[in-house]
């Protein structure tokens, strides 16, 4: 069984700024994002204009979307905008920290037989040891192209980067280990039927 978790906001940023949450919600399986996901995305503007398709996402996804509860979460919902602000200047490695909670306790939550995917953005991602796949959306992009779910990976990004978002070009993969020794994969729980997402 696969999980699929979403430990920093970039890829959902990114992908609802160009309204192609769609692209997450062809996963075929549980999804498992930090508290301080929701509070970066909910704390935007009313009239951003990707508040709407996330708003939807969030109700339309119902119980597959799971909120994981961290420490740093828990304080930071309760702390004024100038607070944040404050806490920002004086511990700028929070936001990994909070990662690495959240991820502790994915480790303690989901069974061990099942595959856990890792969609993320954040540097700080990369080097630490999840024993699970890890891939950047810039590189989900390009396997969406390869399955032909997508016609251009390319024409995506660029309609990120006009709608101001910076998505770096990073390919960054890593798989893990399923107990055959052979190396993990996502795509037999990925919807690769054609005729279901809009847009390039």
């Amino acid at each position: 069984m696969l999980d699929l978790v979403i430990p920093d906001s970039g890829p959902l940023i990114t992908l609802g700024s160009v309204d192609r949450l769609d692209l997450i919600n062809r996963f075929k399986c549980g999804i498992l994002i930090a508290d301080m996901v929701g509070y970066e995305i909910e704390r935007g503007p009313e009239t951003a204009p990707d508040k709407a398709a996330f708003s939807k996402w969030f109700k339309g996804r119902g119980n597959r979307v799971q909120t994981v509860d961290t420490t740093y979460g828990i304080m930071w919902s309760k702390l004024s905008e100038e607070d944040r602000k404050a806490v920002k200047r004086q511990n700028p490695h929070a936001g990994e920290l909070a990662i690495r909670e959240f991820t502790d306790r994915i480790r303690e939550t989901i069974p061990a037989e099942d595959q856990v995917l890792v969609l993320f953005e954040e540097d700080a991602v990369k080097g630490m040891d999840f024993g699970i796949h890890l891939l950047h959306t810039y590189a989900f992009l390009l396997t969406l192209e390869n399955l032909k779910v997508i016609p251009s990976a390319e024409a995506i990004v660029n309609q990120i980067h006009k709608a101001g978002r910076n998505l770096a070009r990073d390919t960054f993969e890593r798989r893990a280990r399923v107990p055959s020794g052979d190396a993990a994969d996502w795509q037999s729980d990925y919807d690769t039927s054609e005729g279901t997402s809009p847009g390039p």
